[in-house]
This record gives C-alpha cells, sequence and structure tokens, in this order.
C-alpha cells in the first residue's frame, strides 16, 4: 500500500511538471542566440525599448536585471515620430528623431525610478568615425545612475563605452565609432528620479576629434539638441543633429 501511494504521488509530480514544461514551451516566442527563452511580451518591449536585434546581444545577466526590476510587463512611455532633419538640426523636438543617416529615441519606465534608454541607430555608413557623443540633459528631475553603454556593429558586437561625463541634470557618453563595420547602433541607459522631462541627443563629430576634445561641453537646454553645450576645441566640430524628449 506505501509503495502505490509514493508510485501515485511520483505519477502526479511528473504529471505537474510535463504540464509546467509544455506550457513553459508554448509560451517561448523566441530564443536569442544566448539561450535566453523570451516571451512574445518580452521580445515585443526589448525591441521596442532598444532596438530590433536587442535581443541577440542581451546576456543572461541582464535579462535577469530586467525581471528583477519588473520591467518587462511595464507600459513604455515611448513612441515613433518620423521628423525631416536639416544638415544642422532643427528646433523640432519628439520621442524619435530621424535625418537621411541616422534615427535617434528615447524611451523610459518609471518603476518607481525612471529606467531611460537613448538609442541612435545608423541607417548609413558614417563617413567620420571619430568620437561622438550621446547623452541626456535632466529638467525638474536628477540623474541617478549610469547603468550601461555600448556601440555595435555587425563586425565589432557590442563594445562597451565608458567615456562618461556626468552632472546632477546631465549624462553624457563619448563614443568611437568602429572603423569597421555597419548596422551601427549606440546606446546609452541610465536612472533618473520621476518628474520633469529628459532630453535626449546623439552628436556626430564631422571631423576627427580627441576623446577630450569630445567632453569639452556642458549640458544645457541650449545645447545641441537641448543637451550639449559644446565649448573649446569643440565648437563646431559636431552636426547639430535635433533631439528627442520623454516626460516622466
Amino acid at each position: 500500500m506505501k509503495k502505490k501511494t509514493i508510485g501515485l504521488l511520483l505519477l502526479v509530480i511528473c504529471i505537474i511538471g510535463i504540464t509546467k514544461n509544455v506550457y513553459a514551451s508554448e509560451n517561448v516566442f523566441y530564443t536569442t542566440p544566448n539561450g535566453i527563452e523570451l516571451t512574445e511580451e518580452e521580445y515585443k518591449f526589448l525591441t521596442t525599448f532598444f532596438w530590433s536585434g536587442y535581443p541577440d546581444i542581451m546576456t543572461e545577466e541582464q535579462y535577469q536585471d530586467f525581471v528583477s526590476r519588473d520591467l518587462l510587463t511595464k507600459e513604455l512611455k515611448i513612441k515613433k515620430v518620423e521628423i525631416p532633419n536639416s544638415p544642422f538640426g532643427t528646433s523640432t523636438r519628439s520621442t524619435s528623431h530621424s535625418d537621411p543617416a541616422k534615427t535617434l529615441q528615447i524611451g523610459s519606465i518609471c518603476s518607481p525610478n525612471c529606467y531611460t534608454s537613448i538609442v541612435l541607430t545608423w541607417t548609413a555608413s558614417p563617413f567620420t568615425r571619430s568620437y561622438d557623443v550621446i547623452g541626456a540633459y535632466l529638467s525638474g528631475n536628477s540623474l541617478i545612475s549610469h547603468q550601461s553603454s555600448f556601440v555595435y556593429s555587425d563586425t565589432t558586437g557590442a563594445v562597451g563605452c565608458s567615456n562618461l561625463k556626468t552632472a546632477t541634470n546631465g549624462i553624457g557618453n563619448s563614443v568611437k565609432l568602429p572603423s569597421t563595420g555597419e548596422n551601427i547602433v549606440v546606446n546609452i541607459v541610465f536612472t533618473a528620479t520621476p518628474g520633469g522631462t529628459i532630453f535626449g541627443s546623439y552628436q556626430h563629430a564631422m571631423q576627427d576629434v580627441t576623446l577630450p576634445v569630445s567632453q569639452e561641453y556642458n549640458f544645457s537646454l541650449g545645447g545641441y539638441g537641448s543637451v550639449f553645450d559644446f565649448y573649446g576645441n569643440a565648437v563646431g566640430k559636431y552636426d547639430q543633429m535635433a533631439g528627442v524628449d520623454v516626460a516622466v
């Protein structure tokens, strides 16, 4: 009798385990090259908040960080708006901005602090591959911490960037574009306090500049893209692409 009871319990456990495995498999929408199984909701979150290729370079550690923060099910403050651009920018602002060669996007999730991502996608090959600058100006709120920054190309993969410049009201990173490769994407992620507006900008160096020159800027609404107020040798070196913003 005791053996039969144990046998029944094992059978029930096995059935439950099989049911759970089948359920999990049925809900897997995409498996990344790193073996991370994503639901359709998670996949849409990652490709919207970052870019279409992000799931393929995401690590297990990064995925678990999103899960632990409970971000993958939150509503995104993001949208796509196509805006024409002159060679030296415009005063028009949005959550997404495009010129003939690149697209800039900003998105934020507040839970309770605001996890913010700024993504620049090159839609053409950049002629100059020097130190570009990506970052944000915070109006009515303040920076908490930098999370990550990287530049990606189809030949180098994702390469981390750590040339940070920060202030209570801003964050910037100088990013050296890869000398080879196409499909370039530049991303910066940071957290900020809720309230106010976060202005995002990406400035492309139109000629070769050194790292120190690329960091000759202050954070200001009067700067390029309402973020970067260049001074010294950096004046006139960047393309003045219009910026993006999101209310948090």
